[in-house]
């Protein structure tokens, strides 16, 4: 089975949705690194998070932190990508555990994690994967995507277009 590595920004937006929840229906094993957890400091997003890991539906990798060679590897990596350390200790993590994926709503970062061999989703497939199992239903889907859009989420237009217009007459998007 595949397992997930989330970055702040898929976080943020499957908060900013309310379907955080609904991604563990989906029984996709999901960690976090500790670095992209620290990220989540908004009061009423930081005990939703809290919940998942206390239940054991989100893994928290932890960064040792006195490891300098650890941390060098992860600023280099930041360096090379263009993102913060956070991020790329999302890219360290999806590296180091077998069969595992990133998810990430940055389309740099995207890009940089796939020239370095990772498989990469982001919402809108998440979105395709929930509406398709059921999870969430197409009108739902439609609201959830609107409220992403409006939190400032970077999310393609066109796809999220094609989406909005297939959810609307009830037609799933099988994902890829």
């Amino acid at each position: 089975m595949k397992i997930a590595v989330k970055d702040a920004s898929v976080l943020f937006d499957l908060l900013e949705a309310g379907l955080l929840g609904s991604w563990f229906k989906l029984g996709i094993e999901t960690h976090i690194p500790d670095l992209v957890l620290a990220e989540v400091k908004k009061p009423l997003q930081r005990p939703v998070v809290e919940g998942f890991v206390s239940a054991g539906l989100l893994k928290v990798a932890t960064s040792e932190g006195g490891d300098v060679q650890q941390l060098a590897t992860l600023a280099k990596l930041s360096q090379e990508l263009k993102v913060s350390i956070p991020d790329a200790s999302a890219v360290h993590l999806a590296e180091t555990l077998d069969e595992a994926f990133l998810l990430t709503c940055d389309g740099t970062f995207r890009l940089g994690a796939e020239r370095r061999g990772l498989e990469v989703r982001g919402l809108l497939w998440v979105l395709d994967l929930l509406v398709w199992h059921d999870v969430l239903s197409c009108a739902d889907a439609i609201t959830a995507l609107a409220a992403v859009l409006a939190a400032n989420s970077r999310q393609p237009q066109h796809e999220c277009q094609r989406r909005q217009e297939s959810w609307a007459t009830g037609t799933k998007i099988k994902p890829r």
